[in-house]
């Protein structure tokens, strides 16, 4: 008993420091531009905000997904590795993964 106590108060301990340690993460555009807002608007998943962002831009929101590039990354790489809320944000810009499946044909 006195050991199921202990691995629950571990994994308790471990997952409030793990939570506390991504909420620190700020992001900050490195310029004034359009794109770089966007990047860091869509890496902190407030989905609304993202949206306002590219109504008010003149970029639309398949440019956003499909073309658009923050530090290098795709908008959906770049959320999947660093941003919040990331399957919300690319669910919105209708971002997709693509699974393609090979078939052997027996003959």
């Amino acid at each position: 008993m006195k050991l199921r106590t202990t691995a629950i108060a571990i994994v308790a301990f471990t997952s409030l420091f793990a939570g506390s340690s991504f909420a620190s993460v700020e992001f900050t555009p490195t310029d004034n531009s359009v794109t770089s807002n966007l990047c860091v608007t869509a890496a902190s998943g407030n989905k609304w905000k993202l949206h306002n962002q590219i109504k008010d831009s003149a970029l639309d929101k398949k440019y956003v997904a499909k073309e658009m590039m923050c530090n290098g990354l795709t908008v959906s790489a770049f959320v999947e590795q660093y941003g919040k809320n990331a399957d919300s944000i690319k669910k919105y810009l209708n971002i997709h993964q693509q699974h393609i499946a090979n078939v052997a044909h027996n003959k």
